[in-house]
């Protein structure tokens, strides 16, 4: 995941239709006689078609939580980060907590632009997943959304601000200071990601540990593109040591020169938002700079 910059809501979000699915969804909500039963009407003014394009172009056609092209294999999810109609919630029963599903969700922000993000099949819906270790799993967003204290979860509009969230947003946060990828050529665990150590307090980053949960980024299918995006961008790593070896020996020549200028472009490509994992190829590539590049021709 990386961070990216909001761009202005598409048209369709302020239709006159869509101010009628609000306005319908406030009077269902905000009438007492219906408790927690779900609104009957069905949710659609999110699923314009300009959402969808300025999804698709804003993020490159790029799952916004795992990075992993959509545009060649699959349709775009326009998925809700803070889910509409349903959350699970959770509940202390006899000492153990419990997760359940339970109407409503954060209906208000049904069509809120910022509360929209594309993703891919994987990362939004639960599906049966190999994980490290052997180990399989139902993982996947679908109506998930952690909380850091579930007394605290937003309940009505305007209140999300306070909430306690746990999952990273390409929007709001930082990625890279809550996720770290592993680095391992020639091990199984080369292309896994991890969380950062907090810098709030002991142990990892709350948001990293439940992003990565939640989004299911340790998938094994995940995992092996990211660990494949890793090879061919080491292949540049080790050009540059052998150009960095005969400038050493050589002196700069002007076609050593144009070689090193041409690697470290290729370098930048594997970084460039448009491409797949660049949050990994970021880290990967910024320690390789501070290691060998401190005082590059």
């Amino acid at each position: 995941m990386i961070r990216l910059v909001c761009p202005p809501a598409p048209a369709s979000l302020s239709s006159a239709s869509t101010q009628r699915e609000r306005d319908s969804l406030v009077a269902w909500y905000t009438d007492p006689t219906h408790g927690t039963t779900p609104w009957p009407g069905t949710f659609a003014a999110y699923k314009g078609d300009d959402v969808r394009a300025e999804l698709t172009g804003v993020f490159s056609a790029k799952c916004a939580y795992c990075e992993s092209y959509f545009g060649a294999t699959q349709p775009l999810d326009v998925e809700h980060f803070r889910p509409k109609g349903k959350v699970v919630r959770e509940r202390i029963v006899d000492g153990h907590t419990v997760r359940k599903l339970e109407a409503p969700g954060y209906w208000w922000l049904a069509s809120t632009w910022m509360n929209l993000l594309p993703s891919c099949s994987d990362c939004n819906r639960p599906r049966r997943q190999e994980l490290p270790l052997g180990l399989r799993a139902t993982a996947g967003k679908a109506n998930q959304f952690p909380v850091a204290d579930e007394s605290k979860r937003a309940t009505a509009p305007g209140q999300e601000d306070a909430e306690p969230r746990l999952l990273l947003h390409p929007y709001l946060d930082d990625p890279p200071q809550h996720l770290h990828f592993v680095e391992a050529p020639g091990s199984i665990r080369d292309g896994e990601v991890e969380a950062r150590p907090s810098t709030i307090g002991p142990g990892p980053s709350a948001m990293g540990v439940a992003s990565i949960e939640v989004y299911a980024l340790q998938r094994q299918g995940l995992v092996a593109a990211r660990a494949a995006q890793l090879r061919l961008l080491r292949s540049h790593l080790v050009t540059i040591r052998w150009l960095l070896e005969d400038i050493s020996t050589q002196g700069l020549t002007a076609s050593l020169r144009d070689r090193f200028t041409h690697e470290l472009g290729e370098l930048e490509a594997f970084c460039a938002p448009t491409a797949p994992y660049s949050a990994m190829c970021r880290q990967v590539v910024d320690e390789f700079k501070r290691t060998h590049l401190e005082e590059s021709p």
